[in-house]
C-alpha cells in the first residue's frame, strides 16, 4: 500500500498572493536566534495552526528544549563530539564556519524571503521553464493535488506547466473539487497535441491515451488506471529526453497495476534511469530542514546488507556531493553517514560493517578534504536533531532514511532523483486511495516538487551559461 497522505481541512483555497512556499530547495536563510524553527509548511490559505509541521508543533509544545543545558544522560549536547568516539569527527573541521548547526548556511538562497525568491524566479518569456507533470494513477490523489497546485494558473508567473494526462479525467476531478467549494469554475485547461503548442498563459494538457471510455473510480485499484499512468509517464519521458521539457514532476503511481512487459521496475526512479542510460542514481529526499539519500533503495530488507559495500557507499556519497554542489549551489557540503547496525555496531559488538567498511572509507575521504562524518547511530542522530549540523544525510537503507524524513518534513518533502542528466522530482507521498476523490488531499508537497524542479533546472541552466561564457572568454583570450 502506498504511503498515506495527511488530510487537509475541506476549506476554500486562496491564491498564493505572489509568494512561494517556504522550504524550497537551494538552502534556507539564516535563522536568527529565537526565530521559529525552519521546516514550517507554507500557509497560503491562512490555515489553523494545527496544520503546522509536526517538528514545529513538538518544539513549541515544550517549555524550552530539554537538550539545552540539561541534556540526556549519555548523549552529547548537539554539536559536541562524543568523548573518545572515533566515529565523531568535528563536522566543522576545515570549514570556515564556527559550528553553526543550521543546515545550508551561506548557501544558495541565503537571506532571501520566499517572496523575493519568487520575484527573482519570474523568467522572461524567452527563458520560461517548461515543466512536465505526469498524471500518475488517476484513481489516487494525483489529479487532485495537480489541479489544486495549478488552479487559476497561479504558477504561470514561475513556469509553463504541461500536464501529461487526460482532459476527460481532469475535468471529472475539476467538477468534484468545484462541488467541494474550490475555485475551479472560471479556470479552463488548455488542451494541446504536443508540447511545442504549449501556451505560457495557461495550464496545458496533453491527452496521452484514448480516454473516450475512461472514467474515474477514486480509491479503486484498476488495471486501466495503471496503464494510463504508464502512457503518461512514457510520453513525458520522451519529451524530457528530447529536450522539450526543462524538468519532470511525477505524480504518484501504484507500483502494482502499472507493471507490464514494458514496465518491470520498482518505481519511477528505476524507469527513468534506464530511459536515460544511467547506471546509478541517488534517491534524494529534500526539504528546508533536512536532505536524506539512501545507499539501497527499493530492495527487500533481506538484501540490504549485500548492497552495503565500500564501492556502493562511495558511489552514493559522490552522487550526493556532486548534487549538493551542482543542483543546490553548496560549494563544500557537509554530509553525515548513518551506520547500518543498531548503535552503529557498538564497536563491533552488534555488527562489523561500520568497522570494516564505513569507518575506513570516511577516514580516507576526510583525509582528502571531504567533510563526511560518521557512522552515526540513526536513533540518537535524529533524536538529538544532529541532522541540523549537516547539508545532507546518507542512510544505508530506505526506511532508515525515509521514516525520519517523513516524520520531520512529510508535507513539504520532495523526492529528487540525483545523478540524472534531466531534472525529475515528485511529492513524497503515495496514491492515498483512502482519501482520493474526497477533496481533502493536501497539495503542498506537489507545490514544493514543482518549485524544486524549477529551482534545480534554473540553477543548472545558469551554471551552464556561466561555464559557456567563461570558455568563450578563454578561447577569445588565446586567439588574441
Amino acid at each position: 500500500m502506498e504511503q498515506r497522505q495527511p488530510e487537509r481541512k475541506n476549506e476554500r483555497q486562496s491564491e498564493l498572493n505572489g509568494s512561494r512556499p517556504n522550504g524550497q530547495a537551494g538552502g534556507p536563510p539564516r535563522r536568527p536566534e529565537g526565530q521559529q524553527e525552519r521546516g514550517e509548511r507554507p500557509n497560503p490559505d491562512n490555515r489553523p495552526n494545527d496544520h503546522r509541521q509536526p517538528e514545529q508543533r513538538r518544539q513549541e509544545s515544550r517549555s524550552g528544549d530539554p537538550r539545552q543545558g540539561d541534556h540526556r544522560q549519555g548523549e552529547p549536547r548537539q554539536g559536541e563530539p562524543r568523548q573518545g568516539d572515533p566515529r565523531q569527527g568535528d563536522p566543522r573541521q576545515g570549514d570556515s564556519r564556527s559550528g553553526d548547526p543550521r543546515m545550508g548556511e551561506g548557501r544558495q538562497g541565503e537571506g532571501r524571503s520566499a517572496e523575493s525568491r519568487a520575484a527573482e524566479a519570474r523568467p522572461s518569456e524567452g527563458h520560461r521553464l517548461v515543466i512536465g507533470i505526469s498524471l500518475g494513477d488517476y484513481n489516487g490523489i494525483g489529479p487532485e493535488v495537480i489541479l489544486k497546485a495549478l488552479q487559476q494558473n497561479r504558477l504561470q508567473r514561475f513556469c509553463t506547466p504541461v500536464i501529461y494526462g487526460s482532459m476527460r479525467i481532469l475535468n471529472r476531478y475539476r467538477n468534484l473539487l468545484q462541488q467541494a467549494g474550490f475555485p475551479m469554475k472560471d479556470w479552463n485547461l488548455h488542451g494541446i497535441q504536443q508540447v511545442s503548442q504549449a501556451n505560457h498563459k495557461f495550464t496545458n494538457v496533453i491527452t496521452c491515451w484514448n480516454d473516450q471510455n475512461s472514467d474515474i473510480q477514486p480509491g479503486k485499484v484498476t488495471p486501466e488506471a495503471g496503464q494510463a499512468a504508464l502512457a503518461c509517464l512514457q510520453k513525458a519521458t520522451e519529451d524530457l529526453k528530447a529536450g522539450h521539457l526543462d524538468a519532470l514532476v511525477t505524480a504518484p503511481i501504484n507500483k502494482f497495476n502499472i507493471q507490464t512487459e514494458t514496465f518491470k521496475f520498482p518505481g519511477h526512479t528505476e524507469f527513468l534511469a534506464e530511459a536515460f542510460g544511467v547506471r546509478d542514481n541517488l534517491m534524494f529526499l529534500v526539504s528546508s530542514a533536512l536532505r536524506v539519500g539512501v545507499v539501497t533503495g527499493h530492495v527487500p530488507l533481506g538484501r540490504v546488507r549485500a548492497g552495503v559495500t565500500r564501492e556502493r557507499v562511495l558511489q552514493k556519497l559522490n552522487l550526493m556531493m556532486d548534487s549538493l554542489r551542482q543542483d543546490f549551489g553548496i560549494a563544500k557540503p557537509r554530509i553525515a553517514v548513518l551506520g547500518l547496525n543498531p548503535h552503529a555496531g557498538e564497536e563491533g559488538l552488534l555488527g562489523n560493517e561500520e568497522q570494516d567498511i564505513l569507518l575506513p572509507l570516511l577516514d580516507e575521504l576526510r583525509g582528502k578534504g571531504q567533510l563526511v562524518y560518521g557512522p552515526f547511530p540513526s536513533d540518537g542522530f535524529f533524536g538529538t536533531r544532529g541532522y541540523r549540523q549537516y547539508d545532507a544525510v546518507l542512510a544505508m537503507y530506505h526506511d532508515q532514511g525515509l521514516i525520519p524524513f517523513k516524520t520531520i518534513a512529510f508535507e513539504e518533502g520532495v523526492n529528487f532523483t540525483a545523478g540524472m542528466p534531466a531534472v525529475r522530482t515528485s511529492p513524497d507521498h503515495g496514491t492515498a486511495y483512502d482519501i482520493a476523490g474526497k477533496g481533502v488531499a493536501d497539495e503542498t508537497s506537489m507545490l514544493h516538487a514543482i518549485f524544486t524542479a524549477c529551482d534545480i533546472a534554473r540553477y543548472r541552466r545558469e551554471s551552464a551559461e556561466i561555464e559557456k561564457n567563461a570558455l568563450k572568454k578563454t578561447i577569445q583570450g588565446v586567439e588574441k
